[in-house]
């Protein structure tokens, strides 16, 4: 990945050469007549510019609509540009600040943002350690971005619903990424009493994968837990085929990163959030996919609670922590601990051409 893991898992999309509007300088905010101003802060700049720019996007739509000054700040995805963005924002004098990508630019910006009494809705960053900074420091965060065990919880609860009886195997690349999220699916699965029959690990990036199909036919599972790139499934898959093999091949997010062109046989399911699934990348700026969406509910949210909290003569950290917003992705409420989740994980099946929920067929 382009960006440091601890950030929200985000596939190598970045990579695609994809031209998007030229973003307006930092610090710059239109006045109005009740003073909201919301703070973007998001790479604009750097490898990460795509989703930087999607995140500007959605939230500069929320703000106009409501008929409120909106600022950005390039945070770069790093520690300097994080604490750049403390001053940026603070400059323009931001009511809230929506955004934030990266881990180690979130972390650098904490401190600043909260001493300047400005609440931080995080979109994008899943790393655990930031809820400390919240618990321990007094950080103003709440968090829109899934929870860092999203995808474990996600994919346990679907072998519960859809495999309770049945042999499965887990296949993994060997990787640390991957023999991280596969001891902590074994973990999940066997607090629910469920088990692999079969696991295995692959060496990844070769161009044929006939051992491992070959001892998958031995063991008799048809159903298989891929926790490994896309390319490397795909070739499994087609290796399978060629030997007449069956596989009900199931996995997670990196099911949907196609920035290499790998094609999938169709059929198979990713467990996935909408995040990566529910858009394609275009030569403009998205107005409603991808992280310009859940930017637009966080900067209606931010646009709410500002309101009421003036309104009602309540700081922004009361309102944040107990109402519940009407957003464009429904009613949404913070819990005990800042998190919300309005992008939920849920499973997609291949088509041949694209993923599609499967309630959509």
């Amino acid at each position: 990945m382009a960006v440091e893991e601890a950030m929200i898992r985000t596939p190598p999309r970045l990579a695609l050469a994809i031209v998007l509007a030229a973003a307006p300088l930092a610090g710059a905010a239109a006045q109005t007549a009740d003073g909201i101003v919301v703070g973007i802060a998001a790479p604009l700049t750097g490898p990460s510019d795509i989703l930087g720019r999607q995140i500007a996007v959605g939230a500069e739509r929320a703000s106009s609509a409501a008929g409120v000054g909106a600022a950005r700040a390039d945070t770069g995805c790093t520690t300097e540009g994080g604490r750049e963005a403390v001053a940026a924002l603070t400059e323009a004098r931001a009511t809230l600040a929506v955004g934030f990508l990266c881990a180690v630019a979130l972390e650098a910006a904490l401190p600043g943002l909260t001493a300047a009494g400005i609440p931080v809705i995080d979109v994008g960053v899943r790393a655990t350690r930031i809820q400390r900074h919240r618990e321990k420091d007094g950080a103003l965060l709440w968090r829109l971005a899934p929870a860092a065990d999203a995808e474990v919880v996600a994919l346990s609860a679907f072998v519960r619903e859809h495999w309770p009886d049945s042999p499965f195997a887990m296949v993994e690349d060997g990787s640390p990424q991957s023999r991280d999220l596969a001891d902590k699916l074994r973990q999940a699965l066997d607090e629910s009493g469920l088990r692999a029959s079969v696991t295995d690990t692959y060496r990844p990036a070769e161009e044929k994968q006939f051992p491992l199909v070959r001892r998958l036919r031995q063991s008799g599972v048809m159903r298989v837990l891929f926790l490994g790139a896309r390319s490397d499934t795909a070739i499994i898959l087609r290796d399978a085929a060629e030997i007449g093999l069956s596989i009900e091949a199931v996995g997670g997010e990196s099911l949907v990163d196609a920035a290499d062109g790998a094609t999938l046989p169709a059929g198979v399911t990713a467990v996935a959030s909408g995040f990566d699934v529910d858009w394609t990348p275009s030569e403009t700026a998205p107005e409603d996919e991808g992280y310009a969406r859940v930017a637009r509910v966080g900067a209606e949210i931010a646009i709410e609670a500002a309101r009421r909290a003036s309104a009602e003569g309540r700081t922004l950290a009361d309102v944040l922590n107990v109402e519940t917003f009407v957003t464009s992705a429904g009613l949404v409420r913070f819990r005990g601990d800042g998190s919300a989740d309005i992008v939920p994980f849920r499973p997609y099946r291949w088509d041949g051409t694209r993923f599609l929920a499967q309630t959509q067929g």
